[in-house]
């Protein structure tokens, strides 16, 4: 009986041991880890992959700003509260976006650098199109002024370098590597004013530019403050940046004219997060000069499946390759994936709540074709469509078509090299917090 009783001891030291180890875990799995990544998986940077996932830059009341229940004493300074954001790109594009707040009774809370009785700035469009290695062109048109972009002028007013050491991006961007880039207006004949963008001689860094940097610097007329915003500049979750960064904005709120008789209410703060997105993705392709033959070659073409996503809320999902003896056709299927909106990039202003123009139709759903190419190649696929693609409302999806010309007419066997493509959009989503506001003793 002795003997029996040690060995139930025995077992069960070990099991407490084994309960003991697993709470320790537990506590400290939840430790160290920001706002907005308490509701995902915690980051292991050891076994972080990039260029996956579906989420970009993402949102999260800090807690207690504002409290679930505040309280009103009059005249007094008591009144007064903070809304808190925490701002993340979690995502691998670099970003440019702004925070909204509305949704409370602007009669009853005042927030400081909102006043929804003034008219916010009128909201500027810009549609770009013939991007690529070349003339720039497109409008940018808003309520006062309209700006039409071409190749003929008689006067030309640039700002060189955009990206350079004084250039419009250098603090937040590499100070030299996109020292290429030109952006101005010209002037034609007839008066009308024309914006444009080359490449100058110092030449560019094609693949520092993807990841959204160039993106950024062609929608740089896009301004979120005309409209009550807090702009923010974030990179992205890469190589470079491990995590991404993070940004926080506050808005100072005050509540003031309370309705007598009122013992206490519910008020909404709606946050809307409006910004400009890449999704990048380079999968390997094979490209055969003679799709026909019976030769030994070290690849055939196959479709690709990004099960994974891109690390961004649009994904490319599917690419169908067909190679014919003078080109390689890929079918690229495109998903709205992140549970936002997609806008139009040149039309993200509207995004804001108080935008005076109304969202319609034509700026959502609509995603720029802005780098689609052979990697080491930089002659642009001739793609259908070939400027921008408008997605499904229904389904949130959309199919380009686009056409490489195969350069090697001496080669006979296949070959593997990525096939590069970038898509530009804007993106909005919102979030809601309810409180209680009562009135004090």
């Amino acid at each position: 009986m002795v003997r029996n009783s040690k060995k139930r001891g025995l077992l069960i030291i070990p099991g407490l041991l084994v309960v003991l180890l697993v709470l320790l875990l537990f506590v400290l799995s939840a430790c160290g880890t920001g706002v907005i990544r308490d509701n995902q998986n915690p980051y292991n940077f050891e076994e972080n992959k990039y260029y996956q996932g579906v989420r970009g830059v993402e949102m999260a009341f800090i807690p207690g700003l504002p409290p679930y229940k505040m309280y009103y004493y009059g005249d007094n300074y008591d009144n007064t509260f903070d809304v808190n954001i925490e701002v993340a790109n979690v995502g691998s594009s670099f970003s440019r976006g702004g925070i909204f707040l509305s949704g409370y009774d602007p009669f009853m809370i005042e927030v400081q650098g909102i006043n929804p009785a003034r008219a916010g700035g009128s909201a500027c469009i810009i549609d770009i199109g013939n991007i690529g290695f070349g003339e720039f062109g497109g409008t940018l048109r808003c309520d006062d002024f309209f700006v039409g972009v071409g190749s003929e002028g008689t006067l030309d007013v640039f700002v060189n370098n955009l990206f350079g050491s004084d250039g419009l991006y250098s603090g937040a961007l590499d100070p030299n590597r996109l020292g290429g880039v030109d952006f101005g207006y010209r002037r034609s004949a007839g008066g009308q004013e024309r914006y444009s963008i080359g490449f100058n001689d110092q030449g560019i860094d094609v693949e520092y530019a993807n990841h959204g940097r160039l993106m950024i610097g062609l929608f740089q007329g896009i301004d979120f403050s005309r409209n009550f915003g807090v702009e923010y500049l974030l990179a992205g979750d890469t190589y470079e940046y491990p995590g991404g960064e993070i940004g926080y904005v506050n808005f100072d709120g005050t509540i003031r004219n309370w309705p007598p008789g009122l013992d206490q209410t519910y008020q909404d703060f709606l946050i809307t997060n409006c910004f400009l997105y890449a999704t990048y993705a380079a999968p390997v392709v094979c490209v055969d000069p003679t799709p026909f033959s019976q030769n030994r070659k070290v690849c055939y073409p196959k479709a690709f499946t990004g099960t994974k996503g891109q690390g961004a809320p649009v994904a490319i999902t599917h690419i169908e390759q067909e190679n014919t003896p003078r080109q390689a056709i890929f079918t690229i299927h495109i998903s709205n994936v992140g549970g936002g909106d997609v806008y139009d990039p040149g039309r993200l202003e509207k995004c804001s709540p108080y935008s005076p123009g109304r969202v319609t139709n034509e700026d959502l759903n609509v995603i720029y074709v802005g780098d689609i190419r052979v990697s080491g190649d930089l002659q642009r696929l001739i793609c259908t469509p070939n400027d921008f693609v408008r997605l499904n409302p229904e389904t949130g999806k959309g199919i380009i078509t686009c056409a490489y010309d195969i350069p090697f007419s001496g080669i006979k066997s296949a070959y593997q090299t990525p096939l590069v493509v970038e898509l530009w959009y804007g993106y909005s989503k919102t979030m809601q917090k309810r409180v209680l506001i009562k009135r004090g003793i």
